[in-house]
């Protein structure tokens, strides 16, 4: 039924849970993998001015954070035995930038990680899980 699965990850404990998940998904309906992981090189700039190494040397380790965290999703779908590649992708939201990847690989669909929480904290903190939900084409299937 699936023959692409996307999925989105920043590196964290939390987004980790999506990998085992994704990669049976993919091993039992002979799927590949797109591992995904979204910066924004230009946060609020204020931060940047107080760091030692600035902003070229924030924008290559926030690169190098994610080029680390598909790299990890590469690794466990290729022990697996499933085809993995891997994408890095600029944008200044998280959900947009995986959906644009989704949509660039033609990805059938999203596997990822959701923090849980519910009420108050959902609607005061958001959610980029929530907002993939939401606006994705694709189906999506949220590892808890």
């Amino acid at each position: 039924m699936f023959k692409h699965i996307l999925i989105p990850t920043d590196g964290s404990d939390i987004a980790q849970r999506a990998i085992p998940v994704a990669i049976e998904q993919a091993k039992l309906q002979g799927a590949r993998i797109t591992a995904v992981s979204v910066i924004d090189l230009y946060p609020y700039i204020g931060a940047i001015e107080v760091m030692p190494t600035g902003i070229e040397g924030w924008q290559e380790a926030i690169r190098a954070q994610a080029e680390a965290a598909v790299q990890a999703v590469a690794d466990a779908a290729r022990a697996a035995g499933v085809e993995c590649n891997t994408a890095v992708q600029e944008d200044t939201l998280a959900w947009r930038g995986a959906l644009s990847v989704a949509e660039r690989e033609k990805a059938d669909l999203i596997v990822m990680s959701s923090h849980g929480r519910g009420g108050i904290s959902s609607a005061l903190l958001g959610s980029q899980t929530a907002r993939v939900l939401s606006h994705s084409k694709i189906p999506v299937l949220v590892v808890r």
